[in-house]
């Protein structure tokens, strides 16, 4: 009997194993801004605190999925590749960079501080876009797109001071994994170049 157990502990051991050896290995990237690849209009001597509110999401894209869409409108996902964390958390470090970088006094969700504004992020697109070609159904390379939706808050009475939009698109060189990582790590460097612009042109700010 004793050797029974150990026979079948060792088999269910090799078991685990050829499962484990069979498991897809799975790619994980961060997202890289380009703090070159976008020139700010202006920077901001503006010493207003603004605390950035949890970064949300539209439907499918608070995923760690690195995603793309294909010609036909179908939201996908790249194979065996993953972001290390959800969009959302991706995007609230690099808003919190660029803002800073433009002389914003922002600090995270987590904060605990009253600051006389809140600054709302909202995720629209966070995707590499397939259009088809011209010569039989020819697939281009991608484009990457990032849109958000910008609330600026004033927290005493919690009405919108300015609402905006902005977006980036950066086409990937080749139709690889990297470079579409690389792509949409470009496009979020546009879109929130364009994000610090607008808030620098707040007025309520300035006042």
């Amino acid at each position: 009997m004793r050797l029974a157990i150990i026979s079948l502990i060792f088999l269910l051991g090799g078991c685990a194993s050829t499962f484990d050896s069979e498991s897809p290995a799975v790619d994980e990237y961060a997202l890289k801004t380009m703090s070159g690849g976008a020139a700010l209009v202006s920077t901001a001597p503006i010493s207003v605190p603004i605390q950035l509110m949890r970064i949300e999401a539209a439907p499918g894209y608070d995923t760690r999925r690195i995603l793309v869409t294909h010609p036909d409108g179908r939201l996908d996902v790249i194979a065996d590749a993953r972001w290390v964390g959800p969009i959302p958390s991706l995007l609230e470090a690099a808003v919190l960079d660029q803002l800073r970088a433009a002389g914003f006094d922002v600090h995270p969700s987590s904060a605990a501080l009253a600051t006389p504004y809140s600054l709302r992020v909202t995720v629209r697109r966070f995707d590499a876009q397939y259009a088809a070609g011209e010569d039989s159904g020819r697939v281009e390379m991608p484009t990457a797109r990032v849109v958000l939706d910008v609330t600026l808050i004033r927290r005493r009475d919690r009405l919108p001071v300015a609402t905006w939009n902005v977006s980036g698109a950066t086409l990937a060189t080749e139709n690889r994994r990297t470079m579409i990582v690389s792509a949409l790590g470009s496009a979020t460097s546009f879109a929130l170049t364009g994000l610090a612009n607008e808030l620098s042109a707040v007025t309520a700010l300035k006042q």
